[in-house]
């Protein structure tokens, strides 16, 4: 079995390794040596310390020479990284394949941002006295970045916290989560081995409550988070003063099927934003409001796909749906749904836990805003389809949510999806696709309860970046 030691410069061995093993039937995937305190220092003296020397000083053309080489470095290594996110995250591993190449774009991206980082002139003859003056902005790097991720794309979501920290200039503790560091871990050993600068990147595997002297520290300057909601906000009141953030949560991604949406192109669509991954993703459609008049048709053709996924083992190449990443969320999820039915919502498919921590995927209805299914983030492979007749009352309570994140509406009707996308609270709002639609250059991120702050490559690299302004006086 591989083990993984410490990735923190100078850093002296802990001799404390943790066996990681698949959520699917508890099988070792890889050994990884935990970081104790001494480390953590250690790694927050080498971010500050390698900032200030070396990549303050990395001009943008080199940081994109390591980024492109690190994203053909990857790219050599689909298959290899692909089983590792199957192994260790439970992502059926077609899936884990496409993980893979989004990630080398992301990468790429990366790259090609880091080449863009560019400030603006300013007009200073807009007032007597100032005509003469000449004035622009840079944009810097803004020091020591903090990346802490989630389990759910272990190598994409990876990439979009390091690669574009370190495309702004920033060197990076990553703490990856617990149960999926080894992709964490492949990835870094593959910056440094396209020449990334000894450390510039420090691997922080360690438990939440030693992280959260990571976050308190004043020598991080900014923070990038993807998880949960209560773990997110208590981020936000720790950092220190001036430290920037971003936090990346859930929600209960909604759409909207309309009486004149093409029902057998919308339904293969939904079932797929619904049970990807096993539902454990932030955007994945958990709530369904189908008009009256295409109820009966969505539900019927909806269960007639979703009975034919095949939910197992996430090395098979047959498998649509994996294990669900602990057993007490497989308890969560079969709570929740036991408590719905028993409320009076009706169980159209699946609704039981399977072997191996896979639960069937499931379709309620006739369920009601109090039930934790529609008001909570179920992260599990379960869809609630609502009946509606007037759209605006529909939009309503949608906006009653405490979560806001992406939403969608199936529509064959110009006018109606345009009025939806004003009307929805939601940070975006997809037309004829699902609610988990993402490629890894749009903006992305939620607003109320899910999230602080705007993703994507783009936007991730200007946060990690300050801008400076440079004022010239003419010297005569």
């Amino acid at each position: 079995m591989q083990r993984f030691p410490l990735i923190i410069k100078d850093a002296q061995s802990t001799d404390n390794y943790v066996t990681v093993k698949t959520p699917y039937d508890g099988a070792p995937v890889a050994e990884v040596e935990k970081a104790d305190g001494p480390a953590l220092e250690l790694a927050l003296s080498n971010a500050e310390n390698v900032f200030k020397s070396t990549m303050r000083h990395m001009p943008a053309y080199q940081r994109a020479e390591i980024l492109y080489k690190v994203a053909a470095l990857v790219s050599d290594r689909v298959e290899e990284l692909a089983l590792t996110i199957a192994r260790e995250g439970g992502k059926p591993l077609k899936d884990a394949r496409v993980e893979v190449l989004r990630a080398v774009n992301t990468i790429k991206m990366s790259g090609d941002e880091a080449l863009a980082l560019n400030g603006e002139t300013l007009t200073m003859d807009r007032a007597a006295g100032t005509d003469k003056h000449l004035a622009f902005t840079i944009r810097e790097p803004i020091g020591p970045v903090l990346a802490i991720s989630a389990f759910n794309h272990p190598l994409n979501l990876i990439c979009h916290q390091v690669a574009t920290a370190f495309a702004a200039g920033n060197t990076v503790l990553v703490k990856p989560a617990s149960q999926t560091p080894v992709s964490c871990l492949r990835l870094v050993q593959l910056f440094y081995e396209a020449g990334l600068p000894d450390g510039v990147i420090s691997v922080t595997f360690c438990s939440g409550g030693e992280a959260d002297t990571l976050v308190r520290d004043s020598r991080i300057r900014f923070v990038t988070f993807i998880g949960g909601e209560d773990v997110g906000w208590q981020i936000f009141k720790k950092v220190s003063p001036g430290v920037g953030i971003a936090l990346e949560h859930g929600g209960t991604g909604t759409a909207i099927v309309t009486e004149n949406a093409d029902i057998e192109r919308t339904v293969p669509n939904l079932a797929r934003a619904a049970f990807y991954h096993a539902g454990q993703v932030c955007v994945s459609t958990q709530i369904i409001n189908a008009h009256d008049s295409v109820f009966d048709q969505l539900i019927t053709e909806l269960r007639t796909v979703v009975d034919l996924l095949k939910t197992g083992d996430p090395t098979d190449e047959q498998t649509d749906v994996g294990p669900l990443i602990t057993q007490r969320d497989v308890e969560r999820v079969d709570r929740w749904n036991k408590e719905a039915l028993d409320c009076g919502a009706k169980l159209v498919s699946g609704g039981a836990p399977l072997d191996n921590n896979c639960y069937q995927p499931t379709i309620l209805t006739d369920t009601t805003p109090e039930m934790n299914v529609i008001s909570k983030e179920i992260f599990g492979p379960v869809v609630c389809v609502q009946r509606y007749s007037d759209l605006s009352e529909t939009i309503a309570q949608m906006n009653q949510s405490p979560y806001s994140f992406q939403s969608a509406i199936y529509t064959q009707d110009i006018d109606q999806a345009l009025y939806a996308a004003r009307e929805v609270e939601t940070k975006a709002f997809m037309i004829n696709e699902s609610t988990a639609f993402r490629v890894d250059w749009m903006p992305f991120g939620g607003s109320k309860h899910s999230g602080f702050g705007t993703g994507g490559t783009r936007h991730s690299v200007y946060d990690m970046t300050e801008e400076k302004l440079i004022v010239m006086r003419p010297a005569s």
